[in-house]
């Protein structure tokens, strides 16, 4: 992947869910952001971006936020989202107390779980 050698990569974004400026920096051009293996430039995207991290006021910096995303998925469609992932956690029948959660971030208070054996 580091080397541009690819036509198809499918690969993880788990940087932050709480933080969407930080959760889509894997969707900047390579020269931002080392991670990003998909060799491209793209000024508008990186200045979009960098409006949002100044942008002091919610609803701005959501629109910012909506006008990256379209820059990113849809005008040049550097990226492509693909949600594939089911979370399965098996417990023992003797597990307690155990909410699932639709993310790996939620629900992490272990507080209320007990064994009943």
């Amino acid at each position: 992947m580091r080397t541009g050698n690819f036509e198809v990569v499918v690969d993880g974004s788990c940087n932050s869910v709480v933080n969407p400026l930080i959760d889509v920096q894997k969707y900047l051009p390579h020269a931002v952001f080392s991670e990003n293996y998909g060799q491209y430039d793209d000024k508008v995207s990186i200045e979009i971006y960098y409006k949002m991290l100044r942008e002091t006021d919610a609803a701005r910096q959501r629109a910012l936020m909506r006008a990256f995303e379209k820059r990113v998925l849809d005008t040049e469609a550097h990226e492509m989202v693909m949600p594939y992932w089911n979370r399965i956690v098996p417990l023992r029948s003797y597990v307690k107390g155990w909410k699932i959660s639709p993310s790996h971030y939620l629900n992490q208070d272990l507080a209320n779980v007990w064994l009943d054996k």
